[in-house]
């Protein structure tokens, strides 16, 4: 089993990018798992990957790097057991060094049926100034923490913005191999990025060498949180009422405008993520913001429960600047709000 983390801060677009990643490997013949790491106390990703059509396991409630290392190799046993797949994809929390988790992963007793690829870290490129400006430090370890550097999202920017982020990511003597792409769009970037990804775990056995970085962050349990002043929250409601795909996208689109608007009462700038995934009867949906510039983004990703039974709510936010007080506050009041409009229990 080979294992690829792919990393990145808080809506660079990780889900997105694992979900194509590992059904492009699917077809290529390979066994595909998924382990994704959330800092909220509910999950979301894990059943809009599983929805995609991959094997996917949850670690909630904290990140992988340190406080959950122990989750972290019980459930890399169990998926080795379960699934026995030729490839783990781990989805790190956005608040992760992912270099950190390889020294685990290596320390952990697996065997040789167990080695490591590559660490892959994604950068939102639209976002990149703003990221630098407030979390610097921190995006900048996580560029070094990584043999490949994505540049998502590139759709959104000139070509010269473009040409000006490479040239700063080339000024940080990263050896990384740098890609800029779309994760949304099909084009030859994709396939000229998958193509390195798997020439890197078939040309050798070997674990890939990772770039020099401050040794302080190989051992040392730095509290992940405070390096990008990121607070979190995430709670799940039961919808009473079954909804059809319209309904289920208008509320999905109002609850997030309206976390996002409580959130910019707050911190008028905020990066990070807010998501939500709404399950109801055959319906499955999920909702994003990525920052305070963006509107609310749907995607239908199906829903497991073809017979129409259970209906639920997860709202998970993961921002800057804004405590998990507020965030509580700020859900709970927006998703009691509806509950009359949409018989959710709060």
């Amino acid at each position: 089993m080979k294992i690829i983390i792919v990393s990145g801060f808080l809506g660079s677009g990780k889900t997105t990018s694992i979900i194509r990643m590992g059904n492009y490997l699917k077809n290529k013949g390979y066994s595909v798992a998924v382990l994704v790491n959330d800092i909220g106390d509910v999950g979301v990703d894990g059943q809009v990957i599983t929805n995609n059509g991959l094997q996917s396991k949850e670690i909630p409630r904290g990140c992988i790097c340190c406080t959950l290392k122990y989750a972290l190799e019980a459930n890399i046993s169990l998926v080795q057991a379960q699934f026995d797949p030729d490839i783990l994809l781990i989805e790190p929390t956005g608040v992760a060094f992912p270099l950190r988790i390889k020294e685990q992963i290596e320390k952990m007793d697996f065997g040789p049926e167990v080695s490591m690829g590559p660490i892959i870290s994604l950068i939102d490129s639209s976002k990149f100034n703003e990221l630098m400006d407030h979390s610097g430090e921190s995006i900048v370890k996580q560029i070094r923490n990584a043999d490949i550097v994505v540049l998502n999202k590139q759709d959104l920017l000139s070509q010269e913005e473009l040409a000006e982020i490479r040239s700063n990511i080339n000024d940080l003597g990263s050896d990384s191999g740098l890609f800029a792409l779309s994760m949304e769009s099909d084009d030859d970037s994709f396939d000229t990025l998958m193509d390195e990804i798997e020439s890197s775990f078939i040309a050798t056995d070997e674990n890939i060498s990772v770039n020099a970085i401050d040794t302080s962050f190989n051992t040392v349990c730095d509290d992940e949180f405070n390096h990008f002043n990121v607070g979190s929250y995430a709670s799940s409601y039961e919808v009473n009422t079954l909804l059809d795909g319209e309904a289920a996208s208008n509320l999905a689109l109002d609850v997030m405008q309206s976390v996002k608007n409580g959130i910019l009462d707050i911190n008028p700038q905020f990066l990070g993520h807010l998501k939500m995934f709404l399950h109801t009867g055959s319906v499955g949906l999920r909702a994003s913001v990525t920052s305070y510039r963006d509107n609310p983004k749907i995607e239908f990703v199906g829903s497991e429960d073809e017979d129409g039974h259970g209906n639920e709510l997860t709202v998970f936010a993961a921002v800057t600047d804004v405590g998990r007080d507020n965030l509580a506050d700020v859900i709970e009041n927006v998703v009691l709000s509806k509950s009359g409009q949409f018989n959710i229990a709060v």
